[in-house]
């Protein structure tokens, strides 16, 4: 009820000030919070991970997933990345701790809208490599990419572009400590159709659906499953 309020003030501000950019702001915001609230509300079986039976599995969950801990690098970057949205920052966070625990090799980021998750991912893992994937870079310079790339490494795609192939190439050439991120799994009917191939591709290990995003560890010596996760 509270960040309700909060939205209801800010868009009466906005009003007020005619500030058109402040305006789209709260709008995104506005429309994050009513769906996030609607996914959290059909995922509550899902919370924190209720019901897992792998010890591996629910630690990650409860610890990188979904670990509420205030991280003190969290107030610094807020600082240093303004600008974004919600959803953003709290994916952008998820990185951080996702980095943090495979500490990677190779971070390799396909279509970023910003440089954000760059910025999130090297503070947890200062050590990290960047590598970026962007409208200009060719098959063959990303194939090389991929098959140059040492262990825990972690690919970010967004799900847009010549999407189907760099993936197809990230899970034959990745090592298989490698998770890959995959982010809009649930944008439309194709993309939902996409993950749920992935999830049931014999080259892919544990997957978790975030519904904001999605994980995939290409380790085979763990037991394949899906986990549902209220994130």
């Amino acid at each position: 009820m509270y960040d309700f309020l909060s939205f209801s003030y800010g868009i009466y501000m906005l009003f007020k000030k005619k500030n058109v950019t402040f305006a789209s702001r709260i709008i995104i915001n506005m429309i994050y919070f009513i769906k996030r609230s609607v996914v959290w509300l059909r995922r509550a079986q899902y919370s924190r991970g209720f019901g897992v039976q792998s010890p591996w599995a629910y630690k990650f969950i409860r610890y990188v997933v979904n670990e509420h801990y205030p991280y003190y690098k969290y107030a610094q970057l807020k600082q240093q990345v303004y600008g974004i949205n919600k959803r953003v920052r709290k994916l952008c966070r998820l990185y951080f701790r996702i980095a943090n625990f495979q500490q990677p090799h190779s971070f390799i980021d396909y279509l970023p809208f910003s440089s954000c998750y760059k910025i999130y991912t090297l503070a947890g893992a200062k050590k990290t490599l960047y590598q970026l994937i962007s409208q200009d870079t060719t098959p063959e310079s990303y194939t090389r990419i991929l098959a140059e790339v040492g262990d825990n490494s972690i690919v970010r795609v967004s799900l847009r572009g010549n999407y189907r192939e760099f993936i197809d190439k990230a899970i034959d050439l990745l090592p298989s400590t490698s998770v890959l991120i995959l982010e809009h799994i649930k944008c439309n009917k194709e993309t939902e159709a996409y993950w749920k191939s992935l999830v049931a591709d014999d080259r892919t290990g544990i997957t978790f659906d975030l519904y904001y995003c999605g994980l995939i560890f290409l380790d085979k010596t763990m037991i394949k499953q899906d986990y549902i996760v209220n994130f």
